[in-house]
């Protein structure tokens, strides 16, 4: 089977395609992962690599993550990244002619470009956010909506596409193509988090996370710092805001005050280190860290709620405290907290030292419903899962959604 991947955004949308790459690639299928330099091309992959235009993190590192300002500069900033993705994607896919192509929802072309070369288009949902369903609303959608407005909810996220349908149908007539819907939707996250609803129809699936445990190991000076007692901690990823510097200070002061060390993860700029920071002994600094091989060895966590950390957070047995700055972020800090899996999430402008101490210790007395949370993810397969799918859809080279 000859598989093209294509994915767009921060490293959370990003890994789990390289983890279906590998998977896919391991099992002796060809193929293809597209993507933009917000990551490393790998030389020694056993897939093929194939960079896309355009940096979602020299974006964000421009504008930061305010959505007034997206929105503002959408038409010069974000539209000629998407069309530069949309253009080159789409030229992969006519000219390598796979049999399955699966796709990010961002890249909004890729049906319609596998369905002119008679592939099989499965889109990724990295959260549960396009397929409606009563069981919760989509991701991204303020959590305080009632119960009963779940599946209407999703009318919400339709609209958000409207912009796009008149340059879909005419792509669609330029490729020859109607059907502009993906064949198959797989949602990588675990059914430990979110079990398969109930209401959701046969080509949409809940896979289970697909992720590689990294092979990478700590610096020795990072390990011996974590062996030297208890530690905090705190990374964002991809976030950026004007609150980073505080946030840093803030949350250090919170655990000095618990009397744990903090390993700050810098990242994209959601955490500022100071000079007193980088010589303080209580304190190390990273830019990132690979969480397969750190979080066996931290007592909790601070982060962003992205869905990547999360999963992370769990599977190690992590107590965790989510501070969310955008999209699904809080979606999935309601979620754990409802589920008993961490504490109500608390404003990324908070720098009250006090406010976050209280907050992490309400973190570590969920520790017992994870551990129990831990062991049920670490019986899952989301790789092997999706992987099955996609290689019986192709296997029957029909579409399990309704024309």
């Amino acid at each position: 089977m000859k598989l093209y991947l294509v994915a767009l955004g921060s490293r959370g949308d990003n890994e789990p395609f390289r983890a279906l790459a590998l998977e896919a690639a391991s099992a002796g299928h060809e193929v293809f992962f597209a993507h933009t330099s917000d990551i490393a091309c790998d030389p020694d992959a056993p897939y093929t690599d194939l960079e896309l235009p355009g940096s979602l993190e020299q974006i964000i590192a421009e504008q930061g993550i305010s959505v007034m300002k997206a929105l503002r500069n959408y038409r010069s900033v974000m539209e000629p990244l998407l069309r530069g993705v949309w253009d080159a994607s789409t030229a992969h896919i006519r000219q390598l002619r796979p049999d399955v192509v699966v796709y990010h929802p961002k890249v909004v072309t890729a049906a319609l470009a596998a369905h002119s070369v008679g592939a099989i288009a499965a889109e990724v949902e990295i959260v549960p956010t396009m397929t409606p369903t009563e069981e919760f609303s989509p991701a991204g959608i303020p959590p305080a909506l009632p119960a009963s407005w779940n599946r209407a909810s999703y009318a919400l996220v339709r609209a958000g596409m409207a912009p796009f349908r008149s340059m879909l149908r005419r792509r669609a007539r330029e490729l020859g193509v109607i059907r502009t819907e993906s064949d198959l939707v797989l949602c990588p996250v675990s059914p430990t988090l979110i079990p398969q609803p109930l209401d959701w129809p046969d080509f949409a699936q809940i896979t289970g996370q697909w992720s590689i445990p990294s092979r990478e190991r700590l610096d020795p000076g990072l390990q011996e710092f974590l062996d030297g007692g208890r530690v905090l901690y705190a990374g964002f990823g991809s976030m950026r805001d004007r609150h980073g510097l505080a946030r840093a200070q803030a949350i250090v002061s919170a655990a000095r005050g618990l009397g744990m060390r903090t390993l700050l993860a810098t990242g994209w700029g959601g955490l500022v280190a100071t000079p007193d920071h980088m010589v303080a002994p209580d304190v190390w600094v990273e830019k990132s860290v690979p969480h397969t091989a750190l979080l066996p060895h931290v007592d909790v966590a601070i982060h962003h709620g992205g869905a990547g950390t999360t999963h992370a957070m769990i599977r190690a047995g992590v107590p965790s405290l989510i501070m969310p700055f955008l999209a699904d972020q809080p979606w999935w800090a309601n979620r754990l907290h409802r589920e008993g899996l961490g504490p109500p999430a608390l404003s990324r402008t908070t720098t009250n030292p006090e406010t976050i101490s209280q907050a992490v210790t309400a973190a570590l007395g969920c520790s017992d419903r994870l551990q129990s949370a831990a062991l049920q993810m670490s019986h899952e397969d989301g790789l092997q899962e999706a992987l099955r799918i996609l290689e019986d859809a192709e296997a029957g080279m029909h579409s399990l959604r309704p024309a």
